[in-house]
């Protein structure tokens, strides 16, 4: 489990130290830092599950001019501590590199990990890589899928869902019939999962050999027999993924990755409540409680929107974030509020959001 994260000059966060629940919501306003959070601690994490000589093959050094924060001085850094140690990156910007250059994207940049101490790199790389974040798209949810790859893994935006629970159907039915009794939990007139074969394009990439000292890369296309995904309702049958909800397809697309055959340790979800109806989101909570109780060294850190999501949440899960008057993002807890103490007994989470919002957060930081 991620026990806090620290994250320097990354993107609109200039400092801040955030500490983290197994089960952490960032609420605030359109960008207001949440999404960032989580593309922080999944950067740390990529680099330190990513296997190669240096991390510069996998971090692409023009990538940081971006990242890093407007009028930052020193490092950008991101540092994850967990139960079981700690692991990070710095980026040092070199030859007085400034943020505030028009000329971006030169890739000025040393890049590192943190160094983990006496415990091994491969050690640490296992804090790491069972993660997983998603940013699930309905267009890439509901494209039929062919993986060459044995288990089929769920892209960040959804894409190879119809391999994954076409393989899970085969080689791990107990699991996908799982899978099904929690979708009939939170979609109630959904019957079954099913799938058909549909053809697949992909492009492909091959080095032609010209003689014996030129070589060229040509592309081209070939045709797979891969998966696509169908649905059953009471009374309609046969309806395919494109005429399904939006919610739907993403409650599945969640409950495949969690139930999948890989399953994370750690998943950071970003828009939790995406096309779900108030009372979905409710249901949501409760099977991703059940899921979090039968797994315990799952963590789950999330991004929302909904006040009434937040009223299903004790309130020390949720996580404030706001933009204060430099224009950086600051990060606090709900429970910090001032007047916390007098309406917690009478206000649910989400009614407190909803009634202070984000601006005292900011207010209090410029108080300091």
């Amino acid at each position: 489990m991620i026990k806090s994260v620290t994250i320097q000059n990354f993107k609109a966060i200039r400092s801040q130290k955030i500490d983290l629940e197994r089960f952490t919501v960032f609420v605030g306003a359109n960008g207001s830092g949440k999404t960032t959070v989580l593309q922080a601690v999944d950067m740390a994490a990529a680099t330190w599950a990513h296997i190669g000589p240096t991390v510069e093959l996998f971090v692409d050094e023009r990538h940081c001019d971006w990242l890093y924060a407007r009028d930052a001085e020193g490092d950008m850094s991101i540092r994850c501590v967990t139960t079981a140690g700690a692991f990070g990156i710095e980026c040092h910007p070199r030859h007085g590199f400034s943020s505030n250059s028009r000329v971006l994207g030169n890739g000025q940049w040393h890049i590192n990990r943190d160094h983990p101490g006496d415990m091994a790199l491969d050690e640490f790389r296992q804090l790491a890589q069972p993660m997983t974040f998603l940013r699930l798209d309905e267009s890439r949810l509901v494209e039929p899928h062919y993986s060459a790859v044995s288990p089929p893994r769920i892209g960040r935006d959804g894409q190879g869902l119809a391999s994954v629970l076409a393989y899970m159907s085969l080689n791990a039915p107990d699991a996908f019939d799982d899978l099904q009794s929690h979708m009939r939990g939170l979609i109630p007139r959904l019957d079954r999962v099913r799938f058909d074969k549909a053809e697949v394009r992909q492009q492909v990439s091959e080095e032609i050999q010209i003689d014996p000292n030129t070589k060229i890369e040509k592309l081209s296309t070939r045709r797979y027999q891969g998966d696509k995904l169908l649905f059953d309702f009471h009374g309609a049958t046969d309806i395919a993924a494109h005429a399904v909800s939006e919610g739907t397809l993403v409650l599945l697309g969640v409950l495949a990755v969690l139930l999948g055959p890989v399953r994370p340790r750690v998943l950071l979800l970003d828009d939790i409540e995406r096309g779900l109806h108030p009372s979905a989101q409710h249901k949501l909570l409760d099977t991703l409680n059940a899921l979090m109780s039968r797994f315990p060294d799952l963590q789950i850190l999330a991004t929302a929107h909904s006040p009434y999501l937040l009223d299903h949440l004790p309130p020390e899960q949720v996580r404030i974030m706001c933009i204060d008057d430099d224009g950086h993002s600051i990060c606090g807890r709900l429970s910090d509020h001032p007047q916390f103490e007098r309406w917690k007994d009478e206000m649910a989470p989400g009614e407190m959001w909803s009634l202070f919002g984000e601006r005292w957060l900011a207010e209090g930081a410029s108080a300091k």
